[in-house]
């Protein structure tokens, strides 16, 4: 058995990141450490678990094509979620042939994160 454990986000500015992901999307931090120079904080939201990583050598940060999605039930009261915090989409809502609908956001640091629908069989 495998299932997904987390994605981790190399990201500038810890605090920013972290008030991002809590009020934007719902997570809550699960806990904080220091290792080898860098602080990481784990969020979690029901299954859903994000590692952000601050390294003490600014020179560690790079941006890499991170990309994460996550499966919601409404993608309309997302979009309309979103823009109450003035996040706009960096692209859709798109409506894919097999019938589910996504639409992509840039996070703080450039990770891109989608939001997706997916179709009912019924």
């Amino acid at each position: 058995m495998m299932k997904w454990h987390h994605v981790g986000i190399q990201v500038q500015d810890l605090k920013k990141s972290e008030k991002f992901y809590r009020e934007v999307f719902g997570f809550l931090i699960e806990q904080r450490l220091e290792l080898v120079g860098e602080k990481i904080t784990f969020l979690i939201r029901d299954s859903i678990r994000i590692e952000l990583i601050l390294s003490e050598e600014t020179e560690e940060y790079h941006k890499d094509n991170i990309h994460m999605s996550w499966e919601i039930n409404d993608l309309n009261d997302w979009i309309i979620h979103t823009q109450g915090y003035g996040i706009i989409p960096t692209e859709g809502p798109i409506k894919l042939q097999n019938g589910w609908s996504t639409v992509f956001y840039e996070g703080p640091d450039q990770e891109l994160i989608e939001l997706i629908e997916i179709a009912n069989d019924t």
